[in-house]
């Protein structure tokens, strides 16, 4: 369950009320809601930053994973990829929020009968 002070974070960040709402709602449902939510995307990851170490925090990271990177002062969200599974790819910056999206698709139908 995200905080209320995340959730006012990522309000901000997203510069939209109820854009930083859907977000924070489709999070505190779980993966199944942040699917349908983010179409072809899951959200693997909620991190707050407690040190400037590339992997002391990022261990649910894997590669190909994109971060958001949401500051904890005023300013805009940026976004990177992870590369290397559990290390985010420059340093963390401590009480910031990073949050992991993951692709996901359908499995595939079966030709069998």
């Amino acid at each position: 369950m995200l905080s209320s002070n995340a959730i006012k974070r990522l309000q901000h960040a997203l510069a939209d009320q109820a854009a930083g709402r859907e977000v924070a709602d489709a999070v505190n449902k779980g993966s199944a809601a942040a699917q349908s939510a983010t179409s072809g995307s899951s959200i693997a990851a909620v991190i707050v930053a407690t040190s400037v170490s590339t992997t002391t925090d990022f261990g649910a990271l894997k590669a190909g994973d994109k971060l958001v990177h949401i500051p904890a002062v005023a300013g805009n969200a940026d976004f990177e990829s992870v590369v290397t599974a559990g290390t985010k790819p420059s340093a963390a910056v401590v009480g910031d929020l990073y949050i992991a999206l993951r692709a996901w698709s359908a499995p595939a139908s079966s030709t069998k009968l």
